[in-house]
């Protein structure tokens, strides 16, 4: 699923709560609490601040998010053009955890040269939606996905151009197929590369209820260490098929990461950090 991740799929994907790198809160009805400064600080950092702002205002002139107010506070939560939006966008997003109905899904195809760029975009589809080239015209994926894939082909004339088999078997151990052909062993290492570097900020900083605090005055170094953490974090999520967990290598190392996330680097903003250091700096003196 390689996707450019934009500013505006960050602010979206974390209404949603389809990222825990992004979620600040956890609650039934995706609200984030002071959005402006919340949310800002899981925007890339090259991503200025005025920026973000006509962000979230051309968002909500969009109607992908609302405003509400709650106990006397304002709040920004996605609407269901937003949601919408997002499962278009990513759709293998919602097909996390879903039970593997043991059947491959074979989509093959044969376009002249004179339809090349139609044919990379096809290609390139195929990619988003998850599948692994088998062969330079042969993809498989084992999600139930064919529908959204056909719609595209349609729309692009080349639905006459493309085959499609659905398989209970393939010949060859599937985890050995799975990891050739999506390439998992180098994608875990992407993951546990993640989880040093949180690691060595975590060696850097003292813990108290799975909040990390400067012991240090490098404020801004850390901060900006924590934002691209989750920026990669979320870049190499997004590349991930998400295949069913009878695929995946033993020791995959994608929720492990996740877990790290969560705990440790969920709730750090740049505010959080200034205030956690002057109440710091202030007990010192």
């Amino acid at each position: 699923m390689k996707k450019l991740l934009r500013p505006r799929d960050i602010l979206l994907l974390g209404l949603t709560n389809a990222l825990d790198a992004f979620e600040e809160l956890k609650d039934p009805l995706h609200l984030v609490s002071k959005s402006y400064d919340q949310m800002y600080g899981w925007v890339p950092d090259q991503y200025k601040k005025h920026h973000f702002n006509h962000l979230v205002w051309r968002s909500l002139r969009a109607g992908y998010i609302e405003k509400i107010e709650k106990d006397g506070e304002i709040y920004i939560r996605i609407t269901s053009s937003g949601a919408k939006m997002i499962q278009r966008d990513f759709p293998l997003l919602s097909l996390q955890n879903k039970t593997w109905d043991h059947k491959w899904r074979i989509v093959m195809f044969d376009i002249a040269e004179i339809q090349k760029k139609k044919r990379d975009y096809l290609r390139e589809k195929l990619k988003e939606l998850g599948f692994g080239m088998l062969q330079e015209s042969v993809f498989i994926t084992p999600h139930d996905i064919l529908r959204d894939f056909l719609e595209y082909a349609e729309s692009i004339g080349l639905r006459d151009s493309v085959d499609i088999l659905e398989a209970s078997y393939i010949l060859g151990e599937k985890k050995q197929l799975a990891n050739r052909v999506w390439r998992l062993e180098d994608l875990s290492k992407k993951y546990l590369e993640i989880i040093q570097e949180i690691e060595e900020l975590l060696e850097a900083a003292k813990v108290k209820n799975s909040h990390l605090i400067i012991i240090s005055g490098r404020t801004k170094q850390l901060n900006n260490k924590v934002r691209e953490i989750k920026e990669r974090y979320a870049k190499i999520l997004l590349s991930d098929p998400f295949l069913p967990k009878e695929l995946l290598p033993k020791n995959y190392s994608r929720d492990q990461a996740g877990r790290l996330i969560n705990k440790y680097l969920r709730n750090l903003n740049e505010e959080k950090i200034k205030t956690i250091h002057r109440a710091n700096y202030c007990n010192k003196v």
